[in-house]
């Protein structure tokens, strides 16, 4: 992944760009606003300087009061229009992000969502997004007038009394400094803070996925130690930094409400000592106070800007992610033989498989075997590039699987993985999910030779069942036999089993078997297999060890060897011998 920390206000003005008129509008709307809300404490000082300088009649109230109210009016009209643009401007922001974020993932190596969770996705494309919208849709636009307006009274007070208008003005220096301050002091504490979150919600969502695991073992919130823990790590984390943060909030709040305590005093003493006018001291009075007011959202603004600038950085780290090269030279390949090359691969500086070399035939079955970790899957994945390799080359039909066009790989190359994620759609939809335009005879047909038909049938709504609602969910079974009609769908000439019947049962690795013998029918096929006897007939077997081959051959030629192979051999044989002893056994109620 890059790593790039930039400015968060740079970063969330850049993917501001789009909306950039709007945004305009919008704070020229809030700093007419502003400027109006001024406007009464205007028409207060006429109306104190009629009083204190005679001639004064009773229409000038109803006058001044009307032009008052009317400057009150004209404030909430600018503000109500301004909040409509802004949020239209920041939710068109939300729809652009989340659809570029959407497309960029798709752009990303499929390896990608193997390191990153559920949770952190969920963080980036919901929670860091929408926070957004706050900044857009308020701070942005308000930024207007917390800089333009104070400024503007301020230059308005230089022309009753410069020194005076010098101490009112310096709550606001003071509080500004302060924000830095708070700014570069917390920055740690908020990113630390977007961690943890983002832990709990990975645990939260691992807890709600477990919990019939949970609940089979009778286990409560308090025994799901992760669950807790992280929960009050983030408890924790949160009342400490309120705490650290507490006397830098409260000094500027006493300097954002403290400014009558240096207007008060100081400009009396002037206006006793004839420095200063009654009017011109009441204005001070309401204009030097209220100069702070606009400086309050600027707590608000630090604050946010704290909260969003990890989730802005991530984004952004997201969307400068590396990408498979889309548009590779090679837009079509005829010839399917697969070739790895020396190849090395590792997660970081774990080194995953190490200088592997083999290659298998167009039409031929490969089947790769050895102990958990031991680097099959990877070798799979990195033939449809989840990963680029590290070291060495693969090649399809001779050409470099780097050079060929991503759209292409992917057509070429078809998956049945281990773990079937099944779409909350129909049954239909979640066979032709490849090609939408596939017709529900031709799905049909498919299920049949995928011998999911029957059991799709006895569905409450058949092909039109809706998975994921009322309680219709598939065993893995039957969720295989789904993935493997998919993959007949699509009809691409190298297909990848990646333990295809792990979950299957007697009844259910039978039709399995059946289903895999018409989908790999002339197809390239590499095997990931942990059952032995479903690889007997592949034409080569590559055994694993610590990320190595450490034996190839056919089924005969391994066990003729009596090394790593023939041992795996035994040991299943051992265990399906035993396996078959235990059942009759109990069903003849020997001991």
């Amino acid at each position: 992944m890059t790593s790039m920390k930039t400015n968060p206000i740079k970063l969330l003005l850049k993917v501001s760009s789009p909306e950039k008129t709007r945004l305009t509008i919008a704070g020229l709307l809030v700093f007419i606003s502003s400027a109006c809300s001024i406007g009464p404490y205007y028409i207060a000082f006429l109306l104190l300087d009629k009083i204190v300088h005679p001639p004064f009649v009773l229409n000038d109230f109803f006058t001044y009061g009307l032009i008052a109210t009317l400057f009150i009016i004209a404030q909430l009209v600018f503000s109500g229009i301004a909040m409509t643009v802004s949020h239209i401007a920041a939710y068109n922001i939300l729809f652009d992000l989340r659809v570029k974020l959407a497309n960029k993932m798709l752009r990303l190596p499929l390896g990608y969502f193997g390191k990153t969770t559920s949770g952190e996705i969920k963080k980036i494309m919901m929670e860091d997004i929408e926070a957004i919208e706050g900044f857009v849709a308020h701070n942005l636009v308000d930024m207007f007038s917390v800089i333009f307006i104070p400024l503007l009274i301020f230059l308005w007070l230089l022309t009753f009394n410069i020194p005076l208008a010098m101490i009112s003005i310096l709550p606001v220096v003071l509080g500004i400094t302060l924000q830095q301050y708070r700014v570069r002091r917390d920055a740690d504490d908020f990113n630390q803070f977007a961690i943890l979150k983002g832990k709990m919600n990975r645990t939260i969502i691992d807890f709600i996925r477990g919990m019939p695991v949970i609940k089979a073992f009778n286990q409560t919130v308090f025994s799901f130690n992760s669950y807790t823990k992280e929960v009050d790590t983030y408890s924790n984390f949160w009342i400490g930094m309120n705490k650290r943060a507490a006397g830098v909030m409260v000094l500027y709040a006493l300097l954002m409400d403290g400014g009558i305590l240096l207007i008060l005093p100081i400009g009396g003493f002037m206006y006793l000592y004839g420095q200063l006018s009654l009017t011109d001291f009441l204005m001070f009075m309401f204009l030097g106070i209220g100069l702070t007011r606009f400086m309050k959202q600027i707590t608000g603004f630090v604050s946010n800007i704290n909260q969003i600038s990890r989730g802005v950085n991530v984004l952004n780290r997201v969307l400068n992610n590396h990408e498979l090269n889309s548009n590779g030279l090679i837009k079509n390949i005829d010839n399917y033989d697969i070739k790895f090359r020396d190849v090395s691969f590792g997660y970081g500086d774990k080194k995953v498989i190490n200088n592997v070399n083999f290659s298998t035939k167009q039409g031929n079955m490969t089947a790769l075997v050895g102990p958990s970790g031991a680097g099959k899957t990877t070798v799979g994945r990195l033939i449809s590039r989840f990963w680029d390799v590290d070291d060495g080359s693969i090649t399809i039909g001779g050409v470099n699987v780097r050079d060929i066009d991503s759209t292409v790989l992917m057509n070429k190359v078809s998956f049945v993985f281990q773990d079937v994620f099944m779409f909350n759609d129909t049954v239909l939809e979640n066979i032709r999910m490849w090609d939408k335009s596939i017709s529900r005879n031709k799905v049909i047909e498919i299920a049949k030779k995928a011998q999911c038909h029957d059991f799709i049938m006895h569905l409450e709504d058949g092909y039109d069942t809706q998975l994921g609602v009322k309680g219709t969910y598939l065993s893995g079974g039957e969720k295989q036999r789904i993935s493997i009609a998919r993959a007949l769908c699509k009809d691409s000439p190298i297909i990848i089993l990646d333990e295809a019947t792990s979950y299957a049962d007697t009844e259910n690795e039978a039709q399995i078997q059946s289903a895999l013998s018409v989908l790999l029918e002339g197809k390239t096929v590499l095997i990931i297999a942990h059952r032995l006897s479903t690889i007997q007939h592949a034409d080569q077997i590559l055994v694993f060890k610590n990320g190595e081959i450490s034996e190839k051959g056919t089924h005969a030629q391994l066990l003729e060897k009596r090394g790593v192979y023939k041992k795996m051999w035994d040991n299943y044989i051992d265990a399906n011998d035993w396996g078959i002893k235990n059942t009759i056994n109990t069903e003849i109620g020997v001991a």
